[in-house]
């Protein structure tokens, strides 16, 4: 059976200071047009009219057979000290070009247009708040991984947002930056507490993604113009392209936890929920925490939510899935940067995102 004991909930907030938000200059690239051929009716009737609409815009485009099994792409690559992007399409038998999911067809030249300058302006990664490592390369997004993968050894001062980044002391070559709406949100109108030893252990990527997110912020790391890294503070969540808290198991989550599928004996009448997820995560003997803005932001005070349920035996995986599905939460067990384990306790719909993310 499962016992229950008193838990405290963690709420985090307070006040601060401004911070710049400094202008992060546009990357440009030299674009590198391809378009793969087959030998299909009207095939160079096609050819002609896409020809010469790249050529009013002002660019070319290299028509040729493709190879067996070519398909199309979009790849960033240095030539002679330039950012070259790569664009490799296929023109299909009704005269509509195919680049990678995109359809074009010359009847509508608009949207065109907008991607080909996109493509010249991002790369072929696209804008760094869309693109899943931010518009940082291979080498930069595995570089930012191992420097957050740093473990936190001291409590953390969680009244606001900067006193929190200035006690998380990040790696040296990150600079902070607030956007507009991130600073804007930066000042709790109250103070409940003021630091946590609950992170400690855990790496500081994913402890930053977690304690931000207790003020419905986020982070994005991106390529500093001077050099290093920004750590770009912004509002919202998992569907905002964010650094997330924490990341998708890679081995199988039994595996990882095998605690997780045990069968426990549960016996509960009126069970406060947090002082069941907290028999969890000992059960599981892993830290856990809430996205408390995001669940208080949906109408979720999950300190007032009870749960009941008549004597069984389910397995605690079992038992996550039941409550998530009647209170509209979300409970996952996440990894950090270093591969240690946590449970995240957030809405629903935010786990949903988390999940089509990774």
């Amino acid at each position: 059976m499962i016992h229950l004991s008193q838990l405290s909930v963690l709420f985090l907030s307070a006040a601060g200071c401004l911070f710049p938000t400094p202008v992060v200059a546009q990357q440009e690239y030299s674009l590198q047009l391809e378009v793969l051929t087959q030998p299909l009716p009207g095939v160079g009737r096609h050819t002609q009219q896409w020809a010469e609409v790249f050529l009013d815009m002002g660019r070319r485009a290299r028509f040729r057979a493709g190879r067996n099994g070519e398909k199309s792409r979009l790849e960033d690559s240095g030539v002679a000290g330039r950012r070259v992007v790569k664009a490799v399409g296929i023109l299909k038998g009704d005269g509509s070009l195919m680049f990678l999911d995109r359809k074009f067809v010359t009847t509508n030249l608009k949207p065109v247009e907008d991607w080909l300058q996109r493509l010249e302006t991002f790369g072929a990664a696209g804008p760094p708040n869309e693109s899943p490592t931010w518009g940082l390369t291979a080498k930069q997004y595995a570089a930012v991984l191992k420097q957050l993968s740093e473990s936190v050894k001291t409590p953390l001062n969680v009244r606001t947002p900067m006193e929190l980044i200035d006690s998380l002391n990040l790696p040296a070559g990150f600079q902070v930056t607030f956007t507009n709406a991130g600073r804007q949100r930066a000042f709790p109108k109250t103070t409940i507490r003021r630091t946590t030893d609950a992170y400690k252990g855990l790496s500081k990527g994913s402890v930053l993604a977690a304690a931000l997110a207790q003020f419905g912020l986020g982070f994005r790391p991106k390529s500093s113009p001077a050099g290093g890294f920004l750590i770009e503070v912004d509002v919202g969540t998992e569907s905002d392209n964010m650094f997330p808290v924490g990341w998708k198991n890679t081995a199988p989550i039994t595996t990882v936890a095998p605690g997780l599928a045990k069968s426990v004996s549960v016996d509960l009448e009126g069970a406060d929920l947090d002082d069941l997820i907290q028999v969890i995560a000992e059960r599981l003997k892993v830290p856990y925490f809430y996205s408390h803005f995001e669940l208080l932001s949906n109408g979720t005070d999950v300190s007032a939510l009870k749960y009941s349920r008549k004597p069984d035996r389910l397995s605690l995986f079992r038992l996550m899935d039941i409550i998530g599905k009647k209170h509209n939460l979300g409970l996952s067990l996440r990894t950090d940067e270093a591969g240690h384990l946590f449970l995240w306790v957030t809405t629903a719909a935010e786990n949903k995102a988390f999940r089509r993310r990774f």
